[in-house]
């Protein structure tokens, strides 16, 4: 069964407990309330890692926590939101309660999903719905909180709303010193078990993806003598026994080959990041090595993804490794500051404009990564060497010839020392495909 942890407040545990009965049918549950959004922190950081998939109890933790841990997006994840049959339960129950409840006169939290409301109330105006001067999508959720309790006393000041209906439960403490009139609108039991089997299909599917195949192919950009090779060849004996035999293994004419799967490939590379095969391979050897993996639904692509994969680890001339998986995202070299992700199988757009400045599609692909990671536009030759293992004179090439076919231009100048010349900065404008990979 899979291990799903759930992060949520307290006001919501207790709804979420009423179907603790049926989610424990298909997983392990392990609650975690937080009492607020340091603790929600706090929580995360010392259980990262330890679930197969994660739930929060609604998009404002999930947003705290993908500001502090961007990598939780990696992970199976889901938040219970709010359905339209939700919205429409609420005005109901109001309804019945308060039969003189005036709606017009009603405030709700403008819903993430459309909401027919005027087919309900046979009124545009009818509720009002929030138009918070909050840029939700670039504010920070920490930063959510001041201007919404500002904007909520704003409302209920001027006079014009009887009732706040807010799906913010935790704001319960200001809504009653102030003096506010409120209801939370919180997500059905029908919403929340639609939200958790959404959670366990992404679970199933990752554990599909899981049983891929993996090629890898070992080699020596170096020409190594029959001692050497068979060194080679003891040294990953070695590794898959201490490892507990994960891989089947090959000694080829004039290369290895491991085969294994992307859960192992996963777990061995610590998420696509190191290599301690590499580092165990070269502890006792004087040659370089070099690794190639290859990921894909079946051993055929995997085969030619692992090739592909080595051929660039052989062409940095010393060890390293590569991955490539089945989507042609590329991967490397792990263990490495100088890891970038990117399609080693450029799009129509980034091969136009290969052959418009004179650069490769594989370069271009790289440095809309790198631009990604840094969260700007800008670079300097110094940055450029760095993140593609070149020289800064390769590095400066590459700006010029960018910035010759108008996909760059030098925004400023900066002094790095008391001697030569200031270091030009480039603001880089690629035009980038929307199936450029995410890092």
């Amino acid at each position: 069964m899979y291990s799903i942890g759930v992060f949520t407040n307290e006001i919501s545990l207790k709804r979420i407990l009423k179907l603790d009965h049926i989610i424990r049918e298909r997983s392990n549950i392990t609650y975690l309330p937080y009492t607020s959004p340091e603790h929600l922190q706090f929580l995360y950081g010392e259980n990262q890692g330890k679930f197969d998939g994660l739930l929060f109890n609604g998009s404002y933790p999930y947003n705290i926590i993908r500001k502090f841990y961007p990598q939780v997006a990696e992970c199976p994840h889901a938040y219970f939101d709010l359905s339209p049959l939700d919205y429409y339960k609420t005005i109901a129950c109001l309804a019945v309660q308060n039969p003189e409840l005036d709606f017009s006169r009603v405030y709700f939290d403008r819903p993430q999903v459309p909401v027919d409301f005027e087919s309900v109330f046979q009124r545009e105006d009818c509720p009002k719905l929030g138009t918070a001067s909050i840029d939700w999508p670039n504010v920070e959720a920490l930063d959510w909180y001041q201007p919404l309790q500002e904007y909520y006393k704003k409302i209920w000041d001027s006079g014009d709303v009887d009732l706040l209906v807010t799906r913010f439960a935790s704001m319960g403490d200001y809504f009653e010193k102030n003096h506010i009139r409120h209801y939370y609108i919180s997500p059905s039991q029908e919403t929340m078990l639609e939200t958790y089997q959404n959670l366990l299909h992404q679970l199933d599917t990752n554990a599909i993806r899981e049983t891929a195949a993996c090629v890898a192919f070992i080699d020596s950009p170096q020409a190594l003598s029959e001692s050497e090779q068979q060194a080679l060849w003891d040294r990953l004996q070695q590794f898959n026994q201490q490892a507990g035999m994960p891989f089947l293994t090959y000694r080829l004419q004039h290369r290895l080959e491991v085969t294994t799967n992307t859960s192992t490939l996963k777990e061995l590379t610590q998420q696509y990041t190191s290599c301690p095969l590499a580092a165990f391979l070269t502890e006792k050897l004087p040659v370089p090595v070099c690794i190639g993996w290859g990921s894909a639904s079946n051993v055929t692509e995997a085969y030619q993804n692992g090739l592909r994969a080595l051929k660039q680890a052989l062409s940095t001339g010393t060890t390293s490794t590569y991955i490539i998986l089945e989507d042609n995202v590329m991967i490397g070299p792990l263990s490495s500051e100088h890891r970038l992700i990117c399609s080693d199988v450029p799009d129509k757009n980034l091969m136009k404009l290969s052959e418009q400045v004179g650069i490769s599609p594989l370069y271009l692909s790289k440095i809309l990564y790198i631009l990604q990671q840094k969260g700007g536009n800008t670079l300097s030759s110094e940055e450029l060497a760095f993140f593609l293992n070149v020289t800064t004179r390769s590095a400066s090439r590459i700006l010029n010839k960018l910035e010759a076919g108008g996909l760059a231009q030098v925004e400023y100048s900066r002094q790095m020392n008391l001697r030569g010349r200031p270091a030009k900065i480039y603001a880089i404008q690629i035009p980038q495909s929307e199936a450029a990979p995410k890092g």
